[in-house]
């Protein structure tokens, strides 16, 4: 159990890695090809350059080239993505689809992080997460139609009402990633219920703390995604509580 944790470790520490490249490339609509440079002095990092965390650490968070300071967001998205394979690890014994868990879980927290940064979602990650959400439905026997179909309906009739006001056409689809990897309609309520819930309460939180004001924009994706991990950790919970007042 320990060296299989440990590879799950190790596994989101590359990821975390390749994420950080996604955020700083992708609102900028660069390449994913080519080697990694400096932001500030454009030098390009040697290989030991790019060890996650430790080459921060190694490094004193501060550039070789420039001696400038290296964001922080680096190691922390590091740190993050290799304690959500983690946890991942903890869900399922099974290898194949607690990787497939985990690839879905760090796509969303790429597209929220993307989303806090630009307001946009980008559908170089949206599609793989449809793609990676319906395997692991169909890989844990519970995937249906249905949960795409109200995943990306839900948020494709607020599209349609609000005329894109609302939510962006983005969120339509990680609808349907989210419903492809929830799997069942039931879940899919469950998750809708939850993002309004916790929506709510991290707004008015925002409110009281005067970060936000009444008529400013706040990303979707990040509040869809807790929702959707929320759903994951109390599956059972719900299960039972679905059972109990739904008889399904």
């Amino acid at each position: 159990m320990f060296v299989y944790a440990l590879l799950f470790v190790i596994l989101g520490l590359a990821f975390g890695s390749f994420g950080s490249v996604l955020v700083s490339r992708i609102p900028q609509g660069k390449s994913l090809l080519g080697r990694s440079r400096c932001t500030d002095c454009n030098k390009h990092l040697t290989p030991l350059e790019l060890i996650p965390i430790l080459s921060y650490l190694v490094l004193r968070g501060r550039c070789k080239g420039c001696s400038r300071t290296i964001q922080f967001s680096y190691p922390a998205l590091e740190t993050g993505s290799a304690l959500l394979f983690l946890y991942v690890a903890t869900l399922h014994a099974a290898a194949i689809p607690a990787l497939i868990l985990a690839l879905a879980l760090w796509l969303l927290l790429v597209i929220s992080i993307i989303d806090l940064r630009i307001q946009t979602i980008s559908d170089l990650l949206n599609i793989p997460l449809i793609i990676v959400g319906f395997a692991y439905s169909t890989v844990t026997l519970q995937f249906s139609p249905w949960a795409i179909v109200i995943g990306a309906g839900f948020f494709g009739a607020l599209w349609l009402v609000s005329r894109g006001k609302w939510i962006g056409s983005g969120d339509i689809l990680l609808g349907a990633g989210i419903g492809a990897l929830l799997g069942s309609p039931e879940r899919v309520v469950v998750f809708l219920f939850l993002t309004y819930i916790v929506g709510a309460l991290i707004v008015c939180l925002l409110l009281l703390l005067r970060v936000v004001k009444t008529k400013s924009y706040i990303a979707f994706a990040p509040l869809l995604s807790i929702a959707t991990l929320l759903t994951i950790v109390f599956e059972d919970r719900i299960e039972i509580v679905l059972r109990l007042y739904f008889g399904v």
